[in-house]
């Protein structure tokens, strides 16, 4: 009352008194229990309630970086992403805190990026029995050329056809073999050589030469994230190594919602997800393409890059859309983020 006394002496209006005694007083029974605070919105609520665990996600048309020279075409990939490590989520800027396990994918590779693939994550080690080894396309095969590191160095030329073991393997098969420019394949025949007994490969590698085949681990042959799948079948087409994944078991797969008319996106929902210095709980983030006129050119290691060149925005159900160019286009200076050409979810 002394408050009030002095206040209005002063010529502080009655009104503007009576509401900071009432703000005072609501501000003091919320404090001391008195009062219910205002309910979450359900979104909130569920997102406050979330704990650590797999979380959905799905691409389409998206050129995913391994690094600047190894890229997967990825037309479409159904999975979640796992953490590797107990108690703590997903997390974006570090590769080895979780795995991609797949439901369901398409990914293609080019010639390029396999060559890239087997010489820097597969036969790059001190004693690799292959170096310099090429992979082209002809026809429906794969012709490998390289140089096998023996007492002398011997160049090598392998034709190979391309097929899926029964346990989701890629195996490749000799169909001719040159090495020093001779025809040896009738002569490993009729001494009964292996190529086995000629190539030696280091274990953990994705990589196992079993009699005559090269056998290669799609879970195996990259840095992590690691890939978590089987091949189902395989293909060359148009230039490139086409391959149909599926999960190492099965699920019923939860349907996701994409922004409307976006063809080239990421989209995870579900339980916790970190990237930078941003934790979100009951995660739905969707990262969209600038330019949907050709596949979503990204790099997980350039994240940041990318999302500074780009933009986001709150949903009124409290996602998160982010909209990046590709980062082919990041070296030209040009972030196509508002291009207008992607029909979102009203914010």
């Amino acid at each position: 009352m002394k408050i009030i006394r002095r206040a209005a002496q002063k010529g502080v209006g009655i009104s503007a008194i009576l509401a900071f005694s009432v703000g005072l007083a609501a501000t003091t029974g919320v404090a001391q229990g008195r009062f219910s605070a205002r309910p979450l919105p359900r979104a909130l609520a569920r997102a406050a309630e979330t704990g650590i665990g797999p979380v959905e996600s799905e691409m389409r048309n998206v050129d995913y970086h391994v690094d600047d020279a190894v890229i997967l075409k990825i037309s479409y990939l159904r999975g979640t992403l796992r953490t590797t490590r107990p108690n703590e989520p997903p997390w974006f800027d570090d590769p080895t805190s979780f795995d991609i396990s797949l439901d369901s994918a398409v990914v293609a590779i080019t010639p390029q990026s396999l060559t890239a693939m087997l010489n820097t994550y597969v036969f790059n080690y001190p004693g690799s029995d292959i170096k310099k080894l090429k992979v082209e396309i002809e026809g429906n095969e794969l012709v490998q050329t390289g140089v096998l590191d023996k007492a002398i160095n011997l160049p090598f030329r392998i034709k190979s056809s391309i097929s899926v073991t029964p346990d989701g393997r890629l195996r490749l098969h000799p169909t001719h073999v040159k090495v020093a420019g001779l025809g040896v394949r009738g002569l490993m025949n009729f001494f009964g050589i292996e190529l086995q007994n000629m190539v030696k490969v280091k274990g953990g590698r994705g990589v196992e030469v079993v009699k005559d085949d090269f056998l290669l681990s799609p879970d195996a042959l990259l840095p992590p994230p690691r890939i978590k799948g089987r091949v189902k079948s395989v293909q060359i087409a148009n230039g490139v190594v086409i391959q149909t994944l599926v999960g190492t078991t099965t699920r019923t797969v939860p349907r996701m919602s994409p922004a409307a008319n976006a063809k080239n996106y990421m989209l995870y929902q579900g339980r916790v997800l970190r990237f930078g210095k941003l934790t979100m709980n009951a995660t739905d983030l969707q990262i969209v393409d600038g330019d949907q006129k050709d596949p979503f050119d990204f790099f997980l290691a350039k994240l940041n890059e990318q999302l500074v060149a780009g933009s986001s925005r709150n949903l009124r159900d409290y996602g998160l859309l982010t909209t990046m160019p590709d980062y082919n286009d990041l070296g030209a200076g040009t972030a196509r983020t508002s291009t207008g050409t992607v029909a979102t979810k009203k914010p």
